[in-house]
């Protein structure tokens, strides 16, 4: 099964219905208990990352949020991503595609199903939340870039 097909069983049993439509704005949306993902996207990875989000946005937000130059609509959208970044492409998982034998960002990229956006921003967010990480043998270092350093 794939992290997408996964991310719509979870759907379904949080109650939400999911539907591939044409949108023309965005990727994915969420009204109430629907969640709408764009069906032009081309990849199982993107199409997780995107509902990953909007199951977030199910999870966490109150109101239509569209309107991006509101302060409290800013913070939303902030709050979703953050979720999607600690559940996709968390340090731990970082550091266990590394013991799977990732080299480089786009290995890990691979080996987490995610997009490389996604992994760009969870860098520059590890970078100010926690910029080194240590777990067992992996040591990360996040300084705009992800170093990994192996404890051998």
């Amino acid at each position: 099964m794939t992290a997408y097909e996964e991310l719509l069983h979870e759907a379904y049993n949080l109650g939400l219905v999911v539907r591939e439509v044409s949108l023309i704005t965005r990727k994915g949306r969420c009204v109430g208990n629907r969640i709408a993902i764009d069906k032009n996207i081309k990849t199982d990875a993107e199409k997780a990352c995107i509902l990953r989000e909007e199951i977030a946005h199910y999870k966490t937000t109150v109101g239509d949020i569209t309107d991006q130059t509101k302060i409290t609509n800013i913070k939303q959208e902030r709050l979703a991503r953050n979720i999607v970044i600690q559940n996709s492409c968390s340090l731990r998982k970082i550091a266990d595609a590394v013991r799977k034998g990732a080299r480089n960002k786009h290995e890990i990229i691979d080996i987490l199903n995610i997009t490389l956006d996604l992994f760009d921003e969870s860098v520059e967010y590890y970078t100010h939340k926690q910029p080194d990480y240590i777990d067992d043998d992996i040591v990360l270092h996040f300084d705009n870039k992800l170093q990994i350093f192996r404890k051998y």
